[in-house]
């Protein structure tokens, strides 16, 4: 008999004889994954109504229940299938551990995961940046990593085990945040009417805040210029917008008050005497070396005559 219809034989005599299994299997199947997906609902609602969990914590808590719901719903199906599950549950163990000293890396990560839940550095929609440079908006923290969205609408994908362990800024955190602008003028410049410039520019602003006032100082002597600190205080959500408009608006106060915006320069001072004393010294030396060469010069020979015998 071939091969295929051997083949055939066995699949129809596995469907007659264990037809009430393979039923209640594909019931176990549909109906498992179902059940999963209403307890994921329940908890999710549950979580939402709850002002302690913040979403970070219910994204992650959900992928935590939605894993070991699976795992459940697996050793179910296969204890249908007649397969021991004692065995199968201390092989599953002995490939978790093996698992996890292979990845220790990701067991890290998760571990840090569920730090970053409890303690909450930062939450998702936090603005943050990292000890490196990286910086953006956190859109999500997952069992294992953390994602950013940076400005320039890159997402970035940083390890759980990084996001606790390095430095991390977190500029969402305090509603206010100060914001300073750097002025640099000429020297020679009224230090008190730049002060006064600056300071009319914020108050003018109707999104600094009165409460920190603003305040306008001289911060450095530079090369080329005084550099002052035009330093308000804002609304988180208003930082970048006063920080354009307060560098626009400041150009334009000085340019109407005549204070004049430095650039670098370099400054010559030639001493006169010094460059007519060089000239005597060249045009004296430039003589004695002509007059050298006139004395080395050999004389005429005399002319002599001959005599006639």
């Amino acid at each position: 008999m071939p091969w295929y219809k051997q083949m055939w034989n066995w699949i129809k005599d596995f469907f007659v004889n264990y037809w009430p299994q393979i039923i209640i299997f594909f019931c176990v199947l549909i109906f498992g994954i179902i059940v999963i997906k209403i307890i994921l609902t329940i908890i999710n609602r549950a979580f939402k109504k709850s002002p302690r969990v913040t979403s970070t914590a219910r994204h992650f808590f959900l992928a935590v229940i939605k894993a070991l719901l699976y795992i459940i719903y697996i050793i179910a199906l296969l204890s249908l299938l007649g397969i021991p599950t004692t065995s199968m549950i201390a092989i599953l163990s002995a490939f978790a551990l093996a698992l996890s000293l292979a990845l220790q890396d990701t067991m890290s990560n998760l571990a840090s995961g569920v730090v970053i839940v409890f303690t909450k550095p930062f939450s998702e929609g936090d603005y943050i940046e990292f000890k490196d440079g990286t910086a953006g908006t956190v859109t999500r923290i997952t069992m294992f990593n953390t994602k950013l969205l940076t400005p320039s609408n890159q997402v970035v994908i940083i390890p759980n085990k990084t996001a606790v362990t390095g430095t991390v800024t977190n500029y969402s955190i305090e509603d206010k945040r100060r914001l300073d602008i750097p002025l640099s003028v000429a020297y020679g410049t009224d230090v008190d009417k730049v002060k006064e410039v600056g300071l009319a520019v914020a108050h003018a602003h109707e999104k600094v805040l009165n409460d920190p006032a603003p305040m306008t100082r001289l911060n450095n002597h530079g090369e080329s210029s005084l550099d002052f600190i035009l330093r308000v205080w804002v609304n988180r959500a208003d930082y970048w917008d006063v920080y354009f408009d307060l560098k626009e608006q400041v150009v334009a106060a000085f340019n109407e008050n005549g204070i004049e915006i430095p650039f670098n320069q370099l400054d010559v001072h030639v001493k006169e005497d010094l460059i007519v004393k060089e000239i005597a010294e060249a045009a004296a030396k430039q003589k004695a070396n002509a007059e050298a060469a006139a004395t080395s010069e050999p004389s005429e020979k005399p002319k002599t005559t001959r005599k006639k015998k």
